[in-house]
């Protein structure tokens, strides 16, 4: 080691002891003297460098966490792996408070403060964690990952396709998948339904009782994703090959080009019909169009989101009015005496209805489609977020999961309580009057929330009273009641069977 190297690991630890913190902590001293004394045995010191730097002298040092996570984003990582990195999350916010460190230049929040700060609108825009917002199979920005200037321009395209406007004109579109999935008794509605308005084209899974491929390997997408998620925070892409499942190996890839022929079809069939891409095209003429490679992977991007989201809420609201049998009595009560008969469930009629609003919420809390951080960097300059002050290029987030099931934003948390959404509950005397309602966000915040909202409101609204008005439900017995907490989660919810009797309203047997 030369004179200068030595200088300078010197220096480093001169500030290291200088710091107070290490005056009163032993353990801390000791691992100085391990470190100095192996800084002279091979490679590995320079790992135990960065691991003292990023506990001791980092810029977040300060926030608190546990120490192994502050060292190193590995912990991180292997609860990412392993699907439970959400549960995780939420113990550590139970234990260190509403702001954590969970990787060494990571921040954890669950306050509304913190949701307004990093998602909402603002001049200077928190962009999307790089690491994150992975490219798009053919590496086209899509809305999801795109930058400000190319998101703006996508979502105004886009946004015509989810304007109220838009969805009265789909409406007879939604209202036959909807009937049909009634007919057919399963719930599989949500990829037909989406792939319809994307595309123009029915994919046939109610009628054949079988899986599209595309919906088959969303599953295998998202554990995919989060595999190069983690490859790619340690900058070993190249390496993925080695340790990534073959099975899920190159799926992303596979759906592109299958998305690339559908969309290739539909710009041919030269329809007037009023569809997403209808919008899109209208607009290809013009300046502020969309090229024929962001349609392309803008449509792969809805089609995984907006199915694979309805799909999960619908099977919440499944799972937890059934195992509530009060809920599922008074849901019963509401809709059937708000309709004569089936023709009058339309969206016009379903969204005034208080307990089944309340009822959907209460599942968004509790079994939130997106159970994920969103990360997003913070902008040159810094910013103060819930009180604290944190450095530019922090990586910054509200954990969906951890901030709905805090019991400092909300009374009773683990529990399905509809009654905290509705009218009233805001009073002094109520139970939830302390509940912060603003905590909770599932179609995000700010200029960058979901785009397809109120379809999907729309779609589950109509999807739920449909199927309250029309059958009486029961879980099978195989499925018990604790359903949900088998649960992983990469980037979606890993969801086993989900088995439900279903008998008409006026019969009383299968």
């Amino acid at each position: 080691m030369n004179s200068e190297v030595c200088e300078e690991v010197t220096s480093f630890f001169g500030n290291i002891m200088e710091n107070a913190i290490f005056e009163k902590d032993v353990t801390s001293r000791k691992l100085i003297s391990v470190v100095l004394v192996t800084l002279f045995t091979g490679p590995s010191s320079w790992v135990l460098l960065c691991i003292l730097y990023n506990v001791f002298l980092h810029p977040l040092r300060k926030y608190p966490g546990p120490k192994s996570w502050h060292a190193t984003r590995l912990p991180w990582c292997w609860y990412q792996y392993h699907g439970c990195l959400n549960r995780k999350l939420l113990e550590l916010h139970q234990q260190y408070g509403k702001t954590v460190r969970v990787a060494p230049n990571e921040l954890s929040f669950i306050s509304e403060a913190a949701w307004k700060t990093i998602y909402g609108s603002r001049s200077n825009e928190m962009m999307k964690d790089p690491v994150f917002s992975l490219h798009t199979p053919t590496g086209v920005q899509n809305i999801l990952t795109a930058d400000r200037p190319t998101h703006t321009r996508q979502r105004r395209l886009l946004s015509h396709a989810f304007s109220e406007k838009a969805l009265r004109e789909q409406e007879a579109i939604i209202q036959r998948y909807v009937k049909r999935l009634m007919e057919q008794l399963a719930l599989r509605s949500a990829y037909d339904l989406i792939r319809d308005l994307s595309f123009g084209e029915q994919f046939g899974c109610l009628e054949n009782g079988e899986y599209d491929p595309f919906v088959q390997s969303i599953k295998d997408i998202s554990k995919e994703l989060t595999m190069i998620q983690m490859f790619k925070y340690y900058e070993l892409l190249g390496l993925r090959r080695f340790f990534m499942p073959k099975a899920i190996a190159g799926t992303r890839a596979q759906n592109m080009q299958r998305v690339i022929q559908t969309v290739d079809r539909r710009v041919k069939s030269k329809t007037n019909r009023k569809d997403f891409l209808h919008y899109i095209l209208a607009a290809m003429e013009t300046d502020k169009g969309m090229s024929r490679a962001e349609m392309d992977v803008n449509t792969f991007s809805l089609s995984i989101a907006g199915s694979e989201s309805s799909a999960t809420l619908l099977c919440g609201f499944v799972f937890y009015t059934l195992t509530h049998p009060t809920v599922y009595q008074k849901l019963v009560t509401e809709v059937r005496e708000a309709f004569q008969s089936e023709d009058q469930i339309v969206m016009a009629n379903v969204h005034h209805l208080t307990y089944l609003n309340a009822v959907l919420q209460e599942c968004l809390r509790v079994y939130p489609p997106v159970a994920v951080t969103l990360p997003r960097v913070v902008p040159e300059g810094g910013e103060v977020i819930d009180g604290g002050y944190v450095p530019a290029g922090t990586t910054v987030g509200v954990n969906h999961f951890a901030c709905y099931h805090d019991q400092r934003n909300f009374y009773r948390p683990n529990e399905f309580l509809p009654e905290r959404w509705m009218p009233g509950a805001e009073d002094e005397t109520s139970l939830f009057s302390h509940d912060q309602r603003n905590c909770l966000q599932p179609f995000s915040l700010g200029p960058r929330n979901c785009l397809g909202k109120n379809l999907a409101w729309a779609e589950i609204r109509l999807i739920t009273v449909h199927l309250i008005y029309l059958f009486d439900m029961e879980l099978d017995r195989s499925v018990g009641d604790r359903w949900t907490e088998r649960q992983k989660v990469f980037g979606f919810w890993d969801k086993p069977p989900l088995l439900v009797h279903l008998m008409p309203k006026h019969k009383t047997t299968m």
